[in-house]
């Protein structure tokens, strides 16, 4: 008999035996022949072992890859969707598919019932996926996920035949008669808080291993992030839903107050004015120069109410556009003609700059023209020497007005504000002057509703010219109420 060693290294990992029925000493020749054999043996079964770990480490790598497909996927869903139902049906489809289970649920928890309701299931039969969802409630402490929730960790029971106490009573026939065998339960916990759980059954029975116990945690990490991003953005959907209609309700409240303001006082000025054409009866000088204060006072009052009827009627979507043909030029002389008055006051020059055959519009006269008088006049009211201009120009179907003004001008932070409701530039002289804030705004809003823009250039010291464009020809108008 000769045996020879089969060394890796120096490290034996097995042997070579051969004999014979003749009693003779086997040779050196033999003995080296042997020895070469042996050690190509140790290459086979090197060769053998190397690829049975390559195998190995492949299919690990693979799971690995699928893993982080999976999970990709999932980071995918919750980063791209807040539709709750679609990131945690995709994150329980996973979950499945990756521990090798044959169904599983995810649950969200109510802290006020302290019960998990059903969100979203994977390879649940019609029978069981109708008593999980409507019939089979399940309280903190009660059942496997229960206890998951309760415990702060995984739950899991290789039999349910044997673990009995930790399935719970109504669900347990139904477990069976589906083929389940073991299950496993992870919470899902957002800094210990509890949010839901994630419960995954087979239909063999045995523990689940460390690394499918690690995933599913993962998963439900994922979960956590789902059920939190969209809870948030359910908040903010319902805090948005209720400011829209608490400005629908102060807007209709502006629109109805105005209005009741207006008719009063609409009286007082016409009364007013009948008093100081001595109607009733020669008024003494002294109380006519009060009477003119009063009627100075309800008419700026009365532009007040009417700036704030405007805007809560573009809010509430009830201020509509009269259509029809105008002339610029016509529009731009009347606005023009209406300040006069408080430029020479102010001894201001007035100018305009109009490009020739300025075509005829189409859109809004009156309200194109209340634009036109509140720009004038907060340049009028801005400025103190100078001059006030106004240009028009038409290029490519477009008018454009610029309103310019040698006044204090307006710095950036103002400039970035004053087109929004109740603001105004905040400077000492400015706050000065009287006014909402909200001409600016209602200017912007009915620009925009022909189509067009507007905007300022300023710095301070240096005046201000505040231009918009208008569509030429405006069919309809533009915005959320067309």
């Amino acid at each position: 008999m000769l045996g020879v060693p089969m060394l890796r290294e120096a490290v034996p990992i097995g042997v070579i035996v051969i004999w014979r029925d003749k009693v003779q000493p086997f040779s050196d020749k033999q003995i080296e022949l042997v020895t070469t054999f042996a050690d190509q043996a140790v290459i086979a079964i090197e060769n053998v072992r190397l690829f049975q770990d390559l195998q190995a480490r492949t299919r690990e790598l693979a799971r690995s890859v699928e893993e982080l497909k999976a999970l990709g996927e999932v980071s995918q869903a919750v980063g791209s969707s807040l539709d709750l139902q679609t990131v945690l049906t995709t994150i329980v489809d996973r979950a499945v598919q990756l521990s090798g289970t044959n169904g599983g649920i995810i649950y969200e928890y109510n802290e006020i019932t302290q019960e998990f309701e059903f969100r979203a299931s994977h390879g649940v039969d019609s029978e069981l996926f109708e008593a999980l969802r409507f019939g089979a409630r399940i309280h903190l402490g009660e059942g496997a996920l229960g206890r998951a929730a309760a415990t702060r960790a995984p739950v899991q029971v290789p039999d349910l035949q044997d673990g009995q106490s930790l399935v719970i009573s109504r669900v347990r026939p139904m477990l069976a008669q589906s083929g389940y065998r073991s299950l496993l339960a992870v919470p899902l916990l957002i800094e210990q808080q509890i949010v839901g759980g994630l419960v995954v059954w087979r239909q063999q029975s045995g523990g689940f291993p460390t690394d499918i116990v690690n995933l599913l945690q993962t998963f439900a990490t994922q979960s956590v992030l789902a059920i939190h991003n969209a809870r948030l953005f359910r908040e903010i959907e319902d805090k948005g839903h209720q400011l829209a209609i608490a400005s629908q309700h102060k807007s209709q409240f502006l629109a109805n107050m105005s209005h009741e303001l207006r008719t009063p006082l609409n009286a007082i000025l016409g009364y007013t004015e009948l008093i100081m054409d001595d109607i009733y009866g020669e008024v003494p000088e002294k109380i006519h120069d009060i009477l003119e204060r009063v009627q100075k006072s309800g008419q700026h009052l009365l532009g007040l109410i009417n700036a704030v009827l405007d805007l809560s009627k573009i809010e509430a979507g009830q201020l509509a556009l009269s259509i029809g043909d105008y002339s610029i030029k016509e529009v731009v002389y009347t606005a023009m003609t209406s300040v006069e008055s408080l430029a020479a006051e102010k001894q201001l020059t007035l100018s305009l700059e109009l490009s020739p055959d300025l075509p005829t519009g189409k859109g809004d006269e009156r309200r194109i023209a209340q634009v036109l008088l509140n720009l004038l006049g907060n340049a009028i009211t801005f400025t103190e020497t100078g001059e006030v201009k106004v240009r028009v120009t038409e290029a490519d179907d477009t008018f454009l007005i610029a309103v310019s003004d040698t006044g204090q001008g307006i710095s950036e932070a103002d400039r970035e504000m004053i087109f929004e409701e109740f603001q105004q530039a905040d400077s000492s002289s400015t706050k000065q002057k009287a006014g909402t804030g909200l001409g600016l705004a209602i200017a912007k809003r009915i620009i925009e509703m022909h189509g067009g823009r507007i905007w300022v250039e300023s710095s301070l010291g240096k005046g201000s010219t505040f231009r918009f464009t208008l569509p030429v020809r405006v069919e309809h108008q533009r915005g959320s109420h067309e």
